[in-house]
């Protein structure tokens, strides 16, 4: 693994001009591991630790995770609880850091951290209770517990102050001034930072200095961006300018380029937030020199895109999309470390906020440039290029949210809209700071659409649309679905009619991942009354072959029973009755439907079709998405492993089916998941809901959509829409409440 992106644990959302610290900042507020002493533990134990804080110091979490395990499972061996305790403070100290994907139940961060501090209180051993709480502080600051953070690391600051351990007490005082921060206590913040500093400068290792006082400066910078007033502002903007020149002379006397790379980047991105552009621009040139030299890609990739931003803020637009692309480039070999942190459920930030905007700022970019091109052909060019970017992001977020590169099993080679469907439109929504772009493919090309309105503004009537829409009680989400219907139907309708469109395939974004299109509003019809519709992942991300019909390859497993503490669906049983009139499926009713027997049929079954009718939920930890059977759950992991091998035998599942599933509003890394359950499970499309409804609703809907696919030359996409219009037409299911969150994803033919 190449080096790791070490992000600090309270990230959140930065202005534009800042970035998240990199691999060589994993001893800030990440508390560094703790070795032991050599008299009190096996030397086989120190060496193994040695071996783990190397491979940490690397960002190479995998092999430490492995390492300290190796050393743990001897520690216990031993019943050397001292050891034990400070192995897993260890483990907990990269697991604050890194997604859990790989972990086993109950391997966790704070119960590893208070079974350690545990030991620690009865063996007396302050330096390891201080430790410990360091990294307890450091968690709670991800949990957004800030006041129990600052209790914890001032535990372990009386220790350090007590031992004359400047290091430790930097560390936690840092810690300190980053949670008080982020609560809006700046006169704490500022105390507690001027403290630190007072302990970094009576540090005499100048390259723990030169990386203590970059952290510091983050801290400032933080509370830069989050002063009430402008004179605040410039304030904190100075304090952190001053720790990071301070960090330049501490590094280029002890000779490390390495914090010389982070800290001249730092500076250069408060310069360009002083509006310092040409200062700038020599600065970060300057880090990223250093970063090349000394192979720090995190620092690579986002030094480059800091040289683009400033190429661009100076009018140069061709050299800005030059280092915007070549930054991705490099952002691409890291992708997998980013993942690690991303994917951590401990992160406030996710991989659309933190990385998503370089994609995005290129892709704008490109579209201006097609916007002042005159010939044709040159501006068709750039607008798929434009549509490229942003699906190379698409894909990356997947793979971030999956914490796999399952979208790379997809097929690549997508066919144009004109092959796949000439009645169908693409609609790639691009919503940037200042606009929104609709980049609208039919048979007859590439166009775009430009519309005045903020990603701001558009993603907040899209989440109060679909807060409002699954309330059957009131329509207040009409509103909110004429707004997103003037923004995202109404301007590309001549485009539309113009080329006979009648299926809306569209490629949605952070918060309209989880709106029902279908139910947006002109004031008079709904989107439904006018065409049929599907959603993609990406373009890249769609099986693109013709359809196969449904057939005696067809299984059906449910759930009626209450189980797991889930009430009944008593539907479940006429949903299974209705569907065996068109087709004679294999099925699995509440104790058939096991995991193991579901697994065994898989085995000697290729299904073309699989209807799951259970509880299901989609959360923003893909670890956490499941679907219920009568004995366990299904996690997509268990899908995929279940509907994959029939693609590697020539027989994919063409549409799978999950009819009582849910995602919660609002949660747009919760939403991903339901985008991309096609893609990673293996199916061509999938089924689902966005919300539960009413299962008498779910029954009529399931009957009605398989009847209506079942006849020759009816698309999956307009078998739904007919599905959804029976629903709406019975006086008991007119609200959208119920026939709208039905989804098909992936492909729609």
């Amino acid at each position: 693994m190449k080096q790791v992106l070490a992000i600090q644990l309270g990230d959140v959302k930065r202005a534009a001009s800042r970035v998240a610290l990199g691999g060589a900042i994993l001893l800030g507020l990440l508390s560094a591991p703790s070795l032991g002493q050599a008299a009190k533990m096996e030397p086989n134990l120190t060496k193994l630790l040695g071996q783990a804080a190397a491979y940490q110091a690397k960002g190479q979490v995998n092999q430490a995770e492995k390492v300290l395990k190796q050393a743990l499972g001897q520690a216990q061996q031993a019943g050397d609880k001292r050891s034990e305790a400070m192995v897993k403070n260890n483990l907990a100290s990269l697991w604050i850091l890194a997604s859990k994907k790989y972990r086993s139940a109950g391997e966790e961060a704070d119960v590893y951290l208070l079974e350690s501090l545990k030991v620690a209180e009865e063996l007396k051993d302050k330096k390891l209770e201080a430790s410990i709480r360091v990294n307890l502080g450091n968690l709670l600051v991800g949990w957004g517990n800030y006041e129990d953070a600052v209790w914890n690391y001032n535990e372990a600051v009386k220790h350090a102050d007590a031992a004359g351990d400047n290091e430790r007490g930097a560390q936690c005082r840092i810690g300190m001034a980053t949670a008080a921060a982020f609560h809006g206590s700046m006169e704490l913040a500022s105390g507690y930072a001027a403290k630190a500093d007072e302990n970094i400068t009576a540090l005499k290792d100048g390259k723990k200095k030169a990386l203590l006082h970059i952290k510091l400066g983050d801290v400032y910078s933080r509370m830069m961006d989050a002063a009430p007033d402008r004179e605040q502002r410039g304030a904190y903007l100075v304090k952190g300018g001053e720790q990071y020149r301070k960090s330049i002379a501490e590094a280029r006397k002890a000779g490390d380029e390495a914090s010389q790379a982070y800290s001249l980047g730092f500076l250069a991105g408060l310069y360009e937030t002083e509006g310092r552009y040409a200062e700038a621009l020599q600065l970060s040139r300057a880090a990223l020199d250093l970063a090349q030299k000394n192979s720090l890609p995190d620092a690579v990739y986002q030094w480059q895109w800091l040289v683009g931003r400033l190429h661009n803020l100076l009018g140069d637009r061709d050299r800005a999309i030059d280092s915007y692309q070549t930054a991705i480039s490099n952002l691409q070999t890291i992708r997998n470390d980013l993942a690690i942190v991303y994917g951590n459920v401990n992160s406030p930030t996710t991989f659309r906020d933190s990385v998503g905007p370089i994609y995005y700022e290129l892709a704008d970019l490109i579209l201006k440039k097609a916007d002042d091109t005159k010939d044709a052909a040159a501006r068709s060019e750039l607008l798929l290029e434009a549509r490229e970017t942003v699906e190379a992001l698409k894909g990356a977020e997947l793979s971030n949210y999956f914490q796999d590169d399952c979208v790379n099993m997809v097929n690549s080679g997508a066919k144009s809209i004109g092959q796949m469907s000439p009645t169908a439109a693409i609609v790639y929504i691009v919503p940037l700071e200042d606009r929104l772009e609709l980049l609208v493919e039919t048979k007859d090309g590439l166009d775009k659409v430009s519309v005045d309105v903020t990603s701001e503004r558009l993603m907040e009537q899209a989440r109060l649309f679909r807060h409002h829409v699954e309330r059957r009680t009131t329509y207040f989400f009409k509103d909110h679905g004429e707004a997103l219907y003037a923004w995202l139907i109404e301007p590309i309708k001549p485009l539309l009619k113009k080329s006979g469109v009648d299926t809306l395939v569209f490629v949605p974004d952070g918060a309209l991942r989880s709106v029902p299109i279908a139910a947006l509003y002109d004031g008079k019809n709904y989107v439904l009354e006018q065409y049929a519709v599907a959603v993609a992942p990406g373009l890249s991300l769609i099986e693109s072959q013709e359809a196969t019909t449904p057939n005696s390859r067809f299984l059906f497993s449910g759930l009626a029973a209450e189980r797991h503490g889930f009430p009944g669906l008593p539907a479940v049983v006429e949903e299974a009755e209705l569907i065996a009139k068109s087709f004679a499926p294999t099925q699995l009713m509440d104790d058939t439907f096991l995991k193991d027997d579901l697994e065994n049929t898989f085995l000697r079954n290729d299904f073309r079709y699989v209807h799951i009718a259970s509880h299901g939920q989609f959360s923003g930890d893909a670890a956490s998405t499941f679907v219920l059977t009568y004995d366990d759950y299904l996690t997509l992991d268990d899908l995929e492993n279940l509907i994959r091998p029939s693609s590697y035998r020539g027989a994919p599942v063409e549409l799978l089916t999950l009819s009582a599933c849910q995602t919660a509003a609002g949660d747009d890394k919760a939403a991903l998941g339901l985008a991309g359950v096609a893609i990673k499970a293996g199916a061509r499309a999938a089924l689902a809901s966005l919300w539960f409804v009413s299962d008498q609703a779910s029954a009529l809907m399931v009957d009605e959509f398989y009847r209506a696919l079942a006849k020759p030359g009816t698309s999956k996409a307009q078998a739904l829409k007919h599905a959804q219009t029976v629903l709406r037409n019975d006086p008991r299911f007119r609200h959208p409440r119920y026939w709208a969150p039905y989804i098909m994803i992936g492909n729609w033919l």
